[in-house]
C-alpha cells in the first residue's frame, strides 16, 4: 500500500487545467489527486491508536482526529473515482473525433533505478512496499541503470507501481513513454515533456518547464543551469529519454505531463499526466548546488545518518540524548512539503536554500494553529505528549499528517532542533543539532541578561517593572545547516544557524487572542539562517537575525540588587562575561557511543574566539574532541584567521576596532575581564557587536570595584536522583582588617529554561572574618526535602550572594546542576534478520524510595520498528525490572534501537543499542 499521502486539507494542484489558449486540449492518463491530498497507509495503519501507538479503540464521540482523517481519505478517494469516470466519458467522446495525435499508453519514471543513481534509494516512498521490502532479492528485480538498453522490454505498468520518484537536482534521470497505436513520426508528430511546480505554474516564473522531444538530440546541449532532454533509445512504440535537472531547480513536488500534437497549425494538444507527483530535492553531492558538502564522511553523518544525539543537561555534565531523525520514513517528505505550503513561501523561492530553511524555521513551532509542534515548558502535558517521551521525528510527522496538519503537542527546544534536522536532511540539506550550555535568551535586544534581586536576596521575576523577560537557560538547542551564502560577502559560507524555537516573548505571552497571526505572520518568529562565522567575528549586521544568535552565546550576565542608596533603586553586584556560552556541543562525525558521550564534539571555537573561551573549553575533561576542521576544504574555513585584527563594517568606511584599539581605549575596563586578561580577540568581537546594538554600549563602561574578600561557589559533584547534596561557598579575607560579611545561599528546583519552580533550601548568615581568615558557608538538602519539588529534568539552580559591610563590596554567583538518572539497558537476543521475529530486553533499577506508577516504555528504530508505546506495571522501590518486547526488522544493515522509560514519579530514562540486521 502506498505511504506517500498527506492530509486532504489542501486543494490539489492536479485538478487545475492547463493554461487557456487557442489550442484544444484533452487530458488522459491515470492521474489521481495530488500527493498532498491522497490518503495513505500511515493513516490506516494507526487509525485505532493514539499518538504514541497505544491501542485506544474508537468510541462514539471520541477520536475526532481519527474520524476527520477517515473523512479526508474517503472524500479524496471518492473525488478521484468520480474524476476518473468523467475523464473516461470524455475520452470516449473525443476518441470519436478526428485526431492524428499520438496516444500515450503509459509513462515510466524508473523510480527505484533513478533513486540508486540519485542516492535516494533509502527513502521508504521509493522502496517497493509490496514485496520483501529491503531484501537483496527485491532490489535485484529492479534493473541497473548501467544496462539501460533493455528498458523498452520492461512492463511499464508494474515495474514501479508501488514507488514514488525521489530525485536530486543537478543530475539527469531516465524516463520512458509507450505509445498506444503507432510509432513516433518526427515528420508529423510533436511530443513534449512538461514539468509543473506549485498551484499556478508559469514558464516565465520558472515553475513550469516544457522540453520538446527531438529524434536527433542524443546529447545534452543546454547550459548546466537549464533543464534539458536527450533521446536515449527508441524501439517500436517505446521511447526512452534522459532529462537533466539543473542544480538551481525548485525543491518540492513536481507534476509530469506528456503533451502530444501534430505539426499541423492549430492542431489539438493532448495531455497525459503521470499518475504521481515526483519529489526533487537539494543535492549536497553536486558541486553546483549551494548545499554541496565536499566530504563523503560528513555527508554520511549530516545527510544520511538516521540517528544521532541532541545534547542536554548542564555545562558540568552534558548528556547526549539519542534521537531517531527518520528522514527516510514515508512521512518525512510529505510533512516537509506540507510545512512549506503552510509557511507561505512563494514557490519561486523554493530553490533557494536560504529561504527554504528560513521558512521551515518559522513553521516548525506552532503559530495559532499553523505549524508542526506546539511548545510548552511548564505545567501539565496531559493533553499531549511530554517532550521527553518522544524518541524520534517520524511519530511527530505521522501525528501531524493524520490529524489534518494540526500542531502536535508538545515540543521543547531540543525537540524543535531535532525535528528541524530531520526535515532538512529529508530535503537534502546537510544539518545537525547543536546545543549551547548556559544560553542567553535576550528578549529586549541588548547584549545583556539582567537579573534582579530584592533586599532579601530573592530573585524578582520580571524585574522591578514586571516586564523584564531576560532568561538564562541551562541549555538551548538549535540547528545548523550547511550551505554557501551568495547573499553575504566572502568568508561566511558553511554552517548557518537557524533557531526553530519560538522567542520567549511569544510563548510566554501567547494567550491565543493575538491578531495578525497565522501563515502570513511568521516573519517575527523566524530565527536565521545566521552565519556561524559572522557570530564568531561579531559581525552582527549580516542577515539573518545574527544579533539574536550572538547574544545567545556572548551576552553579559548582570545581577542587580535593591539598594535604597542608589539613585535608581538598584546596585549592580555581579558581571560575568564568560558565563554565557560555556560549551557548544554536537555529535562528532563517524563516532557513535551508546554507553557514554565520547562521540561529543566541542564546536565552541566556531562561535567564539579560542582565547576568549572559558576553562571548560580550554582544558576540558578529555571527553570532548574537535576534529571538524581536520581534512576539510571549504570556503567557510579558508578565511577563519584572515583579517582578525582589522575588519570593516559592511557598507561603511568606518574601521572596526582592532586589538590595538581596544588596548588604547580609556573607557574599556580591563578589570572586567579577570577570567582571561589576554582575550583581546574575544573582546573585539563583542565590541564589534556592541557598536551595532546601540542599547548595549553602556554595558562596556563599568568602573572597577576594589575588593579584598574572595568568594568561591564550589562546583557540585555528581548527585544521583534520590540522594542528598551539599552546597558550599569558600570565603577568604585577604585584607589586613576585620570584615563583617553577610551571606545568602539558596537552592531552587528550576525548569531547564531557568524559570524557578520551588524553593529547596536557604541559608543566611552574618559573621566577622579576621584578617587572613577563612570560612565555609554550607547547606545540605536531603531527598525528603526535594522529592516532591523537583520538576521535569531534575535541574537545580544555586544562588549565592554576599556583601562586606566595611568596603561595600558585593558579590553574587549562580550555578546549576542536574540530578543523575539511571540508564535504560537495552539488549538484543539472537541474530536479527529481516522479516523474522526479534526480541529486545529493556531493564533498569528504580533508584528512589517510592513506587513508580503509570509506567510505560517507548521505543523505535529506523528500519526496525515504528515508534510505539507499551504500558507497564508499577515498579517498587529499589526493584530491578526487565521487560521483553518482540518486533520484526524491516530492512537490513546497521540499525539503532532507541528507547525511553517514563512514569509519573520518574521519567526520561533513556537507552539505545546498535543492531546489525541480516538479509
Amino acid at each position: 500500500m502506498r505511504r506517500n499521502g498527506q492530509s486532504g486539507t489542501m486543494s490539489s494542484p492536479m485538478t487545475q487545467q492547463g493554461s487557456p489558449g487557442m489550442l484544444r486540449r484533452s487530458v488522459s492518463g491515470s492521474s489521481g489527486l495530488n500527493n498532498l491530498a491522497k490518503s495513505s497507509s500511515f493513516i490506516r495503519r494507526n487509525n485505532d491508536r493514539d499518538v504514541m501507538g497505544n491501542n485506544v479503540g474508537v468510541s462514539p464521540g471520541g477520536s475526532n482526529a481519527a474520524y476527520r482523517a477517515s473523512l479526508v481519505s474517503h472524500y479524496a478517494e471518492d473525488l478521484d473515482r468520480r474524476r476518473r469516470a468523467e475523464r473516461a466519458v470524455e475520452d470516449i467522446r473525443t476518441d470519436g473525433m478526428s485526431s492524428d495525435n499520438l496516444k500515450i499508453d503509459s509513462v515510466e519514471l524508473y523510480s527505484r533505478d533513478n533513486a540508486r543513481e540519485h542516492r535516494t534509494d533509502r527513502y521508504e516512498l521509493v522502496r517497493d512496499t509490496g514485496r520483501d521490502i529491503g531484501s537483496s532479492s527485491s532490489l535485484a528485480m529492479s534493473m541497473s541503470m548501467t544496462n539501460m538498453s533493455s528498458l523498452s522490454s520492461m512492463d511499464y505498468r508494474s515495474s514501479s507501481s508501488s514507488s514514488t520518484t525521489v530525485l536530486r537536482r543537478g543530475q539527469p534521470f531516465f524516463m520512458a513513454v509507450r505509445m498506444k497505436e503507432r510509432n513516433f513520426d518526427p515528420r508529423r508528430d510533436i511530443l513534449r515533456a512538461s514539468f509543473s511546480f506549485g498551484p499556478n505554474p508559469q514558464v516565465t516564473k520558472g515553475t513550469k518547464v516544457v522540453l520538446p522531444f527531438r529524434m536527433n538530440q542524443r546529447e545534452f546541449n543546454r547550459a548546466p543551469q537549464k533543464w534539458d532532454m536527450r533521446l536515449h533509445q527508441q524501439e517500436g512504440f517505446n521511447i526512452t529519454f534522459q532529462v537533466h535537472i539543473p542544480a538551481n531547480a525548485l525543491v518540492g513536488l513536481w507534476r509530469v505531463t506528456i503533451e502530444t500534437t501534430t505539426t499541423t497549425p492549430g492542431a489539438r494538444v493532448d495531455e497525459f499526466r503521470f499518475k504521481d507527483d515526483i519529489y526533487i530535492l537539494f543535492n549536497p553531492f553536486c558541486r553546483d548546488d549551494p548545499v554541496y558538502l565536499d566530504s563523503e564522511d560528513l555527508r554520511r553523518e549530516y545527510l544520511m545518518n538516521e540517528t544521532g544525539k541532541v545534547f542536554v543537561g548542564t555545562h558540568h555534565r552534558p548528556k547526549g540524548r539519542r534521537w531517531v531523525y527518520g528522514q527516510f520514513s514515508d512521512v518525512a517528505l510529505p510533512a516537509a512539503q506540507l510545512l512549506l505550503e503552510q509557511s507561505g513561501l512563494n514557490p519561486t523561492e523554493r530553490g533557494n536554500p536560504v529561504q527554504v530553511v528560513r521558512a521551515i524555521a518559522s513553521i516548525i513551532n506552532a503559530n495559532d494553529g499553523f505549524g508542526l509542534l506546539e511548545g510548552k515548558w511548564e505545567g501539565s502535558f496531559e493533553d499531549g505528549v511530554c517532550p521527553w517521551v518522544w524518541t524520534g521525528s517520524s511519530k511527530i510527522f505521522e501525528h501531524y499528517l493524520r490529524n489534518g496538519s494540526k500542531p502536535v503537542k508538545y515540543g521543547q527546544c531540543w525537540v524543535f532542533a531535532a525535528v528541524a534536522t530531520s526535515i532538512f536532511r529529508a530535503l537534502g540539506i546537510p544539518s545537525r543539532p547543536v546545543t549551547n550550555f548556559v544560553s542567553a535568551r535576550d528578549t529586549n535586544h541588548t547584549l545583556s541578561v539582567d537579573k534582579y534581586f530584592d533586599v532579601f536576596g530573592d530573585e524578582m521575576k520580571g524585574g522591578p517593572d514586571g516586564d523584564n523577560q531576560d532568561a538564562l537557560w541551562n541549555f538551548h538547542a538549535w540547528t545548523e545547516v550547511w550551505m554557501s551564502r551568495p547573499d553575504l560577502q566572502a568568508g561566511f559560507n558553511g554552517w548557518q544557524a537557524i533557531d526553530p524555537t519560538p522567542p520567549p516573548q511569544f510563548w510566554q505571552n501567547n494567550s491565543g487572542d493575538q491578531k495578525n497571526r497565522g501563515p502570513w505572520a511568521v516573519e517575527s518568529f523566524r530565527r536565521g539562517p545566521s552565519s556561524v562565522e559572522s557570530v564568531r567575528r561579531g559581525e552582527v549586521g549580516f542577515a539573518y537575525d545574527t544579533p539574536y544568535l550572538f547574544a545567545e552565546v556572548n551576552a553579559e550576565v548582570s545581577h542587580f540588587q535593591e539598594d535604597e542608596t542608589s539613585h535608581w533603586g538598584f546596585r549592580k553586584i555581579h558581571v560575568n562575561n564568560y558565563h554565557v556560552g560555556r560549551m557548544i556541543l554536537t555529535k562528532r562525525p563517524g563516532a557513535d557511543d551508546d554507553v557514554s558521550d565520547a562521540d561529543a564534539e566541542d564546536i565552541t571555537s566556531l562561535y567564539k574566539n579560542p582565547d576568549g573561551m572559558s576553562r571548560y573549553q580550554k582544558h576540558g575533561d578529555g571527553c570532548f574532541n574537535s576534529h571538524f576542521n581536520q581534512g576539510m576544504s571549504s570556503p567557510y574555513l579558508e578565511r577563519r584567521d584572515r583579517d582578525r585584527d582589522m575588519m570593516h563594517y559592511p557598507g561603511t568606511s568606518v574601521r572596526r576596532l582592532s586589538i590595538v584599539d581596544i588596548a588604547r581605549k580609556p573607557w574599556y575596563d580591563e578589570s572586567r575581564h579577570a577570567v582571561d586578561p589576554g582575550s583581546a580577540a574575544e573582546r573585539m568581537s563583542s565590541m564589534n557587536a556592541a557598536r551595532s546594538v546601540e542599547r548595549s554600549q553602556p554595558m562596556f563602561d563599568n568602573r572597577p570595584i576594589s575588593d579584598d574578600v574572595y568568594f568561591d561557589l564550589i562546583e557540585q559533584d555528581k548527585v544521583a536522583w534520590g540522594q542528598p547534596f551539599n552546597l558550599q561557598v569558600h570565603i577568604q579575607n585577604r585584607s589586613q582588617e576585620m570584615r563583617t560579611i553577610t551571606t545568602i545561599l539558596s537552592a531552587n528546583s528550576v525548569y531547564y529554561t531557568g524559570v524557578t519552580a520551588r524553593r529547596l533550601g536557604r541559608n543566611d548568615r552574618q559573621f566577622v572574618l579576621q584578617p587572613g581568615g577563612r570560612e565555609t558557608l554550607q547547606m545540605r538538602v536531603s531527598w525528603d526535602e526535594y522529592r516532591d519539588k523537583i520538576v521535569d529534568y531534575g535541574h537545580i539552580k544555586i544562588y549565592a550572594m554576599a556583601s562586606v559591610q566595611e568596603t561595600k563590596q558585593c558579590w553574587s554567583e549562580e550555578d546549576d546542576f542536574q540530578l543523575e538518572k539511571p540508564k535504560l539497558d537495552v539488549q538484543i537476543r539472537g541474530n536479527p534478520q529481516v522479516g523474522q521475529d526479534c526480541f529486545v530486553t529493556f531493564s533498569f533499577m528504580n533508584p528512589i524510595s517510592v513506587t513508580l506508577t503509570e509506567c510505560e516504555f517507548t521505543f523505535e528504530g529506523p528500519g526496525l520498528v515504528r515508534a510505539q508505546t507499551i504500558k507497564y506495571r508499577d515498579v517498587k522501590p529499589g526493584e530491578m525490572i526487565s521487560f521483553v518486547q518482540k518486533f520484526m526488522p524491516r530492512f537490513n544493515g546497521e540499525r539503532k534501537l532507541v528507547a525511553t522509560f517514563n512514569s509519573r514519579e520518574l521519567g526520561d530514562i533513556i537507552g539505545s543499542r546498535p543492531i546489525h540486521v541480516r538479509d
